[in-house]
């Protein structure tokens, strides 16, 4: 073999060299590329979804869950070489998480099926509102502008420097900042009432946020960057706002309805924020459950477990704990 024939050898080889580690550079890229999965229409029964193309490839499978479910097995829904898929069959009022994959993208999207719809027709659709912050958990969703803005949970010890509402009971919280413009929604699916905590004041100046129902959802809107407080019960003094169709009761006081509670078995939680321990749902402070404790629960009692801290029994809100083991609802 010659030098120059040996030379193109080399060449070439370099050449293929170059395109392989090329090639697998662009695979390893675009396997952490996302596809901007967006939701169409809502029914009753069915969700239909949609993306941008993700060139080369346009072949997506499409697979789902609901996010109550204790299986983290999805359900295989088919495949397309579009790019809109309408999921049937699914369950009224009920929340799915919908992934699509189409090889090196992948994207997802949580969405709530309609529990009613005018006239009762399965055949009428809405198209939602763009979910602002799409990894908040299941039970509270924000929508509006997309861009820019932030949100997070936050626990009980939000309203510390309110006992006014403190005494009203926590339920939930989610703080929103960064670009907040006029209509942007906050939505918590759970009954009660909404206050604003408004992030200009320091400390920040509670006020009265006009709610509405649907959907088993409580909702109000937001003009600026503070934190949205869902609370058990309403101001003694007010009148329900306009839209509301929470219970009053003789004392003038908004509140939600008794809940049964259910014993627990063999249930251990961790928390993940500090919460107040009370003497009874809704009721009395008594202390503080630090982060990262790790207790058993005895019962649940609607929003709240009934546990044991350093000798002493009370209550604190369900949602911001770990499962450790048991059943725990």
């Amino acid at each position: 073999m010659n030098l120059r024939r040996l030379s193109k050898l080399t060449l070439l080889s370099l050449f293929i060299s170059l395109a392989v580690i090329w090639s697998g550079g662009l695979s390893a890229l675009a396997q952490h590329l996302p596809l901007n999965v967006r939701v169409s229409a809502v029914r009753k029964r069915s969700i239909t979804i949609s993306w941008d193309h993700a060139e080369p490839n346009p072949y997506y499978a499409i697979s789902y869950r609901r996010a109550d479910s204790r299986s983290p097995e999805s359900t295989f829904a088919g495949n397309t070489t579009g790019n809109s898929f309408t999921i049937s069959g699914l369950a009224r009022g009920a929340t799915y998480r919908i992934e699509v994959d189409g090889g090196f993208y992948v994207g997802s999207v949580t969405v709530t099926t309609r529990r009613s719809i005018p006239d009762d027709d399965d055949e009428d659709s809405y198209t939602p509102p763009p979910v602002t912050c799409p990894h908040l958990p299941d039970r509270v969703i924000v929508t509006g502008y997309v861009v820019n803005t932030q949100c997070q949970m936050v626990g009980e010890v939000v309203i510390s420097s309110h006992p006014e509402l403190q005494a009203r009971g926590f339920i939930d919280a989610v703080d929103v900042w960064s670009y907040v413009t006029v209509g942007l929604e906050v939505c918590f699916y759970a009954d009660g009432w909404l206050v604003f905590l408004n992030a200009a004041y320091s400390p920040r100046m509670a006020t009265e946020l006009q709610r509405t129902h649907r959907d088993g959802m409580t909702c109000g809107v937001i003009e600026r960057a503070g934190t949205v407080v869902l609370l058990a019960t309403g101001p003694a003094s007010a009148p329900a706002p306009h839209g509301s169709d929470a219970p009053e009761s003789k004392t003038g006081l908004a509140t939600l309805p008794d809940f049964e509670a259910i014993p627990l078995h063999d249930c251990r939680i961790k928390l993940v924020e500090t919460l107040f321990l009370r003497d009874a749902p809704a009721g009395e402070i008594i202390g503080l459950v630090w982060l990262n404790s790790e207790v058993p629960a005895f019962e649940i009692n609607g929003y709240w477990y009934k546990i044991e801290f350093e000798g002493t029994t009370g209550y604190i809100s369900r949602y911001y704990r770990e499962v450790l083991r048991g059943g725990c609802g």
